[in-house]
């Protein structure tokens, strides 16, 4: 079974997602030959606190104890601002919401999350969190597209989320693309 921890972003960031979404779309087939981008649905949008993988399904009881006590860490928001891209923003793979409001609370939630699954034996993907809300990949760079200026042209507003929870999530892999299911919940600020 393929597993993950992860916060929600609420309504209203997948509001503006989908409204960022939109407007980079429309400007992307402007371009002479558009980039081939999968967006991400609005419902299956969350932050990655700490990507697990693949885990025996005999093994997820004991995810799910050790995830499920309330977490010592009040409920913080996190604000939405820009676009980035992964590698870099003249050859993008990935087009992502970053975090100017909130990394702290959520580096502290991952250390955490990773102080509860030491000990394990848990196979973790290693990489330090880098906080940010994944728009889309490119799966094709396409002809045409000034990247820099494009993602300079697209604002970000009213992209707040609060979290108060965190989540082990279930992602089952199709040609639809992800779904996901939530396992179990940990509330924050017990």
């Amino acid at each position: 079974m393929r597993v993950f921890v992860a916060v929600d972003v609420g309504d209203a960031v997948r509001r503006e997602a989908s409204r960022v979404i939109t407007a980079l779309t429309g400007k992307l087939e402007a371009s002479t030959r558009p980039p081939k981008v999968t967006w991400v649905k609005p419902e299956a949008l969350h932050v990655t606190i700490r990507f697990i993988g693949e885990v025996d399904e005999a093994r997820i009881d004991d995810l799910t104890r050790r995830l499920s006590p309330p977490i010592a860490i009040p409920a913080f928001e996190v604000q939405w601002r820009g676009i980035g891209t992964f590698p870099n923003n003249r050859h993008p793979r990935a087009l992502w919401l970053g975090v100017i409001d909130g990394a702290a609370s959520l580096a502290q939630l991952e250390a955490e999350v990773s102080r509860r699954l030491s000990g394990g034996a848990f196979e973790m993907d290693g990489r330090a969190l880098l906080p940010h809300l994944t728009l889309g990949r490119v799966r094709m760079a396409g002809v045409g597209v000034d990247w820099p200026k494009l993602l300079q042209s697209c604002d970000v507003t009213h992209a707040v989320s609060r979290i108060d929870r965190v989540s082990l999530y279930q992602s089952r892999l199709s040609q639809q693309g992800p779904h996901y299911t939530d396992l179990v919940s940990a509330p924050l600020g017990a």
